[in-house]
């Protein structure tokens, strides 16, 4: 769903008054959707404003803090799937040396 031209506007004005008092406290609730869109819709307008590098710096925080979490899901499911190929792996050679040496 796409965002409102006044959903933008809050959006802007909440960076520019974070930016102007340095207190990110409103911009933290701000997802990552509605900052890409709010940045997609202000094209190349303020580009080099220091409200629009602290949107862009704060979708690329959001953007990697989301790209880890993917890794360490990632890496639990492998060390999951380790995990159980190792517990199978010592009972068919427990079965084996039973049946071998029983």
């Amino acid at each position: 769903m796409r965002i409102s031209d006044q959903r933008k506007q809050e959006i802007v004005a909440a960076f520019q008054r974070s930016f102007k008092h340095d207190n990110t406290d409103e911009i933290e609730s701000i997802d990552l959707v509605e900052l890409r869109q709010a940045d997609e819709m202000l094209g190349d307008r303020d580009i080099s404003a220091g409200f629009r590098l602290a949107m862009q710096n704060r979708i690329k925080d959001l953007e990697n803090a989301e790209a880890k979490t993917e890794q360490r899901k990632h890496e639990s499911k492998i060390r999951a799937w380790n995990l159980v190929t190792g517990i199978l792996i010592g009972l068919v050679i427990a079965g084996l040396a039973k049946w071998l040496f029983g």
